[in-house]
């Protein structure tokens, strides 16, 4: 039997432009095609993966602190250019030398890995 792959991860946002500001401006990811679905949300292509994001009008509380060990999704970036990117913007990281997280705007964690090819 071939190895599961993941298709996509989803995570759930209060408002769907604050969210695209954070995922396209900061992050650099690219919007693929979506179905209107009856409800707001926006898609993006990761690798041979996507990431999701749905518009909720309630969300649990956005976490104090980042915290590694609270639900997040992963991705390789460069993370020397990254990390001076996001002190600029002045966004809070937690940063581990060849990977560090960040929380956007609706408290989801974001871990951002070198990537391994760089």
């Amino acid at each position: 039997m071939k190895n599961p792959v993941l298709h996509h991860a989803s995570i759930c946002v209060a408002d769907v432009a604050r969210a695209r500001e954070f995922y396209e401006t900061v992050l650099g990811f690219a919007p693929i095609p979506r179905p209107d679905f009856g409800f707001p949300g926006m898609w993006y292509g990761l690798g041979e993966g996507q990431l999701h994001l749905i518009q909720r009008d309630q969300r649990s509380p956005a976490p104090a602190r980042i915290n590694p060990s609270d639900p997040h999704f992963a991705v390789t970036v460069d993370v020397p250019g990254m990390r001076a990117k996001l002190k600029d913007l002045g966004l809070d990281v937690l940063d581990a030398g060849d990977q560090m997280w960040v929380l956007d705007p609706d408290g989801n964690t974001v871990e951002l890995r070198q990537d391994p090819t760089s």
